[in-house]
């Protein structure tokens, strides 16, 4: 018998410990007998110990308040989510100590956002047993994970689109790791002579516009003979840096590892030049920790990029720049960032003036009462036209303070308003104020108010109220999308806040700037519903009245490879074209190692539905853009429905 097959016998044994272990009972299921989206992966691993704590949604903010409106019967806390599986190597035997990292922060994100800035500290990490299982529990449910896996012995590989549903053991499909290529060469210097001890590190190249490299780089040194090897790379393009005692450094920014056979790169290192000078500020003095950085000009294969920092006296030097010509940035916190366009290696009297950045200061008060809030947190934004377009600077910065002050730095002279954000209390603005460039402008105060409300009742089509549904506010204009997801913090004022109904079906937000919101009604075992342009305005409850929940429609199908066999770990996606007023309806399952996928309690409605093969981290994107064009079709879904044999056959 297949190993596979052994491991799923005796892991679908163990899938009933899995919700043993959650805080609160599990609901029921309905009829329909499924989740609004799924991975329908056949393996129930034990549970390894993980290594890292719980992921959290950060753009979310709980209310205190869930059940304040049924205290004599609350209701459980909603059961989160949990997620398994295996992972094999070539031969399909599991594989021990393979690390497992669930993110939200997969390749999609690198689209969007350089990976150098991502927060992974709410990742949830974990390693494979003795017999290949990971399991993570208590995880949010979300539409867009990714497994980013790795283990010394084979390639690294990324497995997006995974479906984490609430309340669920989300059982994912047998994942296979597999040898990766060896690149080799030899580092020698400009006569020839090999290089011992030479630096390298090699880190694949971001997706993310204005460039950075991965974090998770690789760092090796030459041997005796000025040779080197980095084994199992993973598919995709790498940059790779190089730097020796007494030479230049260099970048070779165009290594692109197709995955076909091993690959050998010789690197050639000139002798090393000297570059220096000294930083001040706009009236001449000297600034201490500058980050200076210095970048070649001309070729973009083969350039240099180092970095040094300024003494006391805001003298720095750089000892490994080859010949040639560069340009330098300074950056200093407080200070606008200062720039040398051209610069020859050898120059050792380069001056950089950097220029003050405005500062603003002032007073944060609650509105009814005049008196200075003690805790509280600021931050800029820029003054657009209107309110709802403006976007937040930046980091919040937290204050403690008697008297409510604060201070903090303005990027650039302009005209911007202070947010500030104060417990128990809804994010409010100052008034619109001008800063010129240097100026340290007083005065500003913020009248933080109590803001406004949303209320309602969520019921089923029989009248029945639902407990434990989830309601979330977030701007009008959110629609759902990898690129919304991606700005982390959204254009507006909208707050993003999260409630749950109780017993009676009855929610309640509070705490809400006042401006235009949408609201969101989710239950695993119902189809999910919006309400659009709620206006939140001051000290006023926005009543919904009852909204009715549908119980939707299951679809559900097998997705197959252009070799005909079945797709394990294959993602089929269905788009709802909503009227102008509704909001968009996105459904995502991954195939199970049969290949079957299950989409159930989607909104009845038309939908554009496709299957794309298993998304992976440095596999050919341009593979999933034809699987969307070759398979892409209508279906109508109508409430209670179950619409079967909606298969794929994906082209080569």
């Amino acid at each position: 018998m297949r190993p596979i097959v052994v491991l799923g016998l005796v892991l679908a044994a163990m899938a009933a410990l899995f919700f043993a272990f959650q805080e609160g009972p599990t609901p029921a299921p309905d009829a329909l007998g499924g989740t609004n989206t799924s991975n329908t992966g056949e393996v129930t691993p034990s549970k390894p110990t993980e290594l890292e704590g719980e992921t959290i949604n950060e753009r979310e903010q709980v209310d205190a308040r869930t059940d304040a409106v049924d205290l004599e019967t609350p209701t459980a806390a909603p059961t989160k989510a949990g997620l398994t599986g295996i992972i094999v190597g070539p031969d399909e035997k599991p594989l021990k100590d393979a690390r497992v990292v669930l993110t939200r922060h997969g390749t999609t994100s690198a689209l969007f956002i350089d990976p150098t800035e991502v927060d992974r500290s709410r990742d949830k990490t974990t390693k494979t047993n003795s017999s290949g299982q990971y399991s993570f529990t208590r995880v949010e449910a979300f539409d867009r994970y990714a497994l980013l896996i790795s283990h010394p012995e084979f390639a690294p590989l990324e497995e997006g689109g995974i479906v984490v549903v609430e309340g669920e053991l989300n059982e994912l499909h047998p994942i296979q790791l597999n040898k990766g290529v060896t690149l080799s060469g030899v580092v020698r210097d400009t006569a020839g002579n090999t290089v011992p001890k030479a630096q390298l590190e090699l880190g694949q190249m971001a997706l993310a516009i204005g460039g950075g490299t991965d974090p998770n780089s690789l760092a090796i040194v030459t041997d005796d003979m000025g040779e080197y090897e980095f084994k199992n790379l993973a598919k995709g393009n790498f940059v790779l840096q190089v730097q020796a005692d007494g030479y230049g450094q260099v970048t070779l920014s165009q290594i692109h590892v197709a995955g076909d056979g091993d690959m050998t790169r010789d690197i050639t290192l000139d002798l090393a030049m000297a570059l220096g000078g000294v930083v001040t500020d706009e009236n001449g003095v000297p600034l201490k920790d500058v980050k200076v950085t210095a970048y070649s000009i001309g070729n973009r294969e083969n350039r240099t990029q180092t970095q040094a920092q300024t003494s006391a006296k805001g003298e720095f030097v750089m000892h490994n720049v080859p010949a040639g010509h560069y340009t330098l940035r300074a950056q200093a916190t407080g200070f606008r960032i200062g720039q040398v366009a051209r610069a020859e290696a050898g120059e050792m009297h380069l001056q950089i003036a950097l220029m003050s950045l405005p500062k603003v200061s002032g007073q944060v008060v609650d509105a009814a009462t005049g008196s200075p809030l003690r805790r509280f947190s600021v931050s800029l934004r820029h003054a657009g036209p209107n309110t709802i377009n403006t976007v937040r600077i930046g980091k919040p910065l937290s204050f403690t303070d008697e008297q409510g002050r604060f201070s903090l730095p303005c990027p650039k002279a302009g005209n911007f308003m202070v947010q500030a954000d104060a417990p128990d209390h809804a994010a409010s603005l100052s008034d619109v104020f001008t800063i010129a460039d240097g100026q340290e402008l007083g005065g500003i105060t913020v009248h933080c108010t109590k803001g406004g409300g949303i209320k309602g009742i969520v019921m089923d089509s029989n009248g029945k109220p639902i407990p434990q549904v989830k309601i979330t506010t977030r701007d009008d204009r959110w629609t759902g999308s990898d690129f919304d997801i991606s700005l982390g913090t959204f254009p507006g004022i909208a707050m993003v806040k999260t409630s749950r109904t109780n017993s009676r079906g009855e929610f309640s937000i509070d705490g809400l700037t006042p401006t235009i919101y949408l609201v969101e009604i989710e239950h695993k075992q119902f189809a999910n519903a919006a309400v659009r342009n709620v206006i939140v305005t001051e000290a006023v409850a926005v009543d919904l009245g009852e909204r009715v929940l549908a119980r939707g429609a299951m679809v559900s199908g097998t997705v197959r490879s252009p070799s005909g066999s079945v797709l394990p770990g294959s993602v089929v996606t269905m788009m709802l074209q909503p009227a102008a007023d509704e909001f968009p309806a996105r459904y995502t399952a991954k195939a199970n190692k049969e290949g079957r996928f299950r989409i159930t309690n989607a909104r009845p409605g038309t939908y554009w539905i496709h299957a794309t093969r298993p998304i992976r981290g440095g596999g050919n994107p341009f593979a999933h853009s034809s699987d969307i064009q070759n398979t892409r079709r209508r279906i109508t879904v109508g409430d209670g429905q179950d619409l079967q044999g909606q298969d794929f056959d994906l082209a080569n």
